[in-house]
């Protein structure tokens, strides 16, 4: 217990850690919200982050802040977008337009199939004519000869034929209103709105693509949040459903938050880190990871996006010491479309890709010696939607 004690005391006073993401983090007040203006994505020098100079306990995991709840709004494949209202990072509240479809073309065909109702009209009273001059036709034939009879029966096919084209055309007119109905409603509802209060995480275009699941705008809502962590398959014994942990701001050491562990998440499990095929490291480190939440007892002075450590209570695992050479957490590595690990670094305060090779791996603790990068490299935690160029700030203990 004594060493785990010293450990999270090191790792709480060295690793002065940052919030991470594309939420944007308001610097002064640490407990304020994520506003969508001036978004910039913070970095901090690597050898903060893997606490240079002290141990490293496995009782301590990264954790994040999340909505409970995502909402995913999908775009209608057979409608043109007019207009965009927000932006990743954008707080909207319930009822806030998100986006709206083009409706001129509507609006031309609507003109356009009330003429065709207009025709259809017309020759339904061209047709009605024709019967009642038919019927007065055959009221005047007297005759009972053959020829009359012949006569009475072709007029009589006439005006069933002249019937069945007015039904036909009648039935094209009720048709048509039921297009221009419809088209009416998209109009009407040509302004695609939030169904929830939150924050914008994502507005898919050609450079952001849309999701697996076809959504077009997603966002995250702020009713409640949780914290969400990942275990290995290592120590995933050392966590248990209800257990109480703590929570660690990573930028003020002596802020914390209590809560206690919701799930454990075996059917969910991501086996992408550790693969040897992932840039050199043995097929000793292979690893799945499987997700964890934890419901927090107050989230007062949390915000979305925001990294945090959990600590918790009940082990005394063993300390490994990463203070020579170059190691870097699993969490913190992405991979490329060929499944080539790399890093996301700051470049002179802009976001960049830079490659890395990964070496020995030590599973218990998620660590992998690294090259291509050193302990001064200035790194982000990953997100999905990073995309290069985007502006960087230093959040490590001296940029604060």
């Amino acid at each position: 217990m004594k060493k785990r004690i010293i450990a999270i005391i090191i790792v709480a006073v060295v690793i002065i850690g940052t919030v991470l993401g594309v939420m944007v983090y308001r610097k002064k007040g640490h407990g304020g919200k994520a506003t969508g203006q001036g978004s910039e994505i913070y970095v901090m020098p690597l050898s903060e982050i893997m606490g240079a100079n002290s141990s490293y306990s496995s009782d301590v995991f990264m954790g994040v802040v999340e909505g409970q709840e995502t909402s995913s709004v999908t775009k209608s494949t057979e409608r043109e977008i007019d207009k965009i209202f927000v932006s990743e990072g954008d707080e909207v509240s319930e009822g806030s337009p998100l986006f709206s479809y083009e409706t001129e073309s509507l609006s031309s065909e609507n003109t356009q199939l009330g003429f065709d109702i207009e025709r259809e009209n017309l020759s339904i009273a061209e047709n009605q004519r024709t019967i009642e001059k038919t019927r007065d036709e055959i009221s005047k034939i007297k005759g009972e000869s053959d020829e009359d009879k012949k006569k009475i029966e072709d007029l009589n096919t006439t005006i069933e034929d002249l019937e069945t084209d007015i039904a036909i055309s009648q039935n094209t007119i009720d048709q048509t209103n039921s297009k221009i109905e419809e088209n009416n409603k998209k109009i009407g509802n040509s302004v695609v709105k939030a169904k929830v209060s939150g924050t914008v995480t994502k507005v898919a275009d050609d450079t952001n693509p849309y999701t697996t699941d076809g959504s077009f705008i997603t966002i995250l809502a702020s009713t409640e949040v949780r914290v969400k962590g990942m275990v290995n398959e290592q120590n995933i014994g050392s966590i248990n459903v209800g257990e109480p942990v703590t929570l660690r701001s990573r930028i003020d050491s002596s802020m914390t938050w209590t809560g206690t562990i919701q799930d454990v998440n075996t059917n969910s499990a991501d086996e992408k880190a550790g693969d040897a095929s992932n840039g050199g490291a043995s097929d000793e480190s292979t690893s799945t990871k499987y997700p964890f939440h934890i419901a927090l007892d107050s989230s007062e002075g949390l915000m979305l996006g925001q990294h945090l450590y959990v600590e918790l209570g009940n082990t005394e695992a063993p300390e490994l010491d990463f203070s020579s050479g170059t190691y870097i957490y699993g969490y913190y590595l992405a991979y490329d479309e060929k499944d080539k690990p790399f890093v996301w670094v700051d470049d002179d305060g802009i976001l960049a890709k830079k490659p890395v090779k990964l070496g020995e791996y030590y599973e218990e603790q998620d660590v992998y010696e690294v090259s291509g990068i050193d302990n001064d490299t200035s790194i982000a935690y990953p997100m999905e939607d990073y995309t290069e160029g985007l502006k960087t700030i230093d959040g490590s203990s001296e940029g604060q």
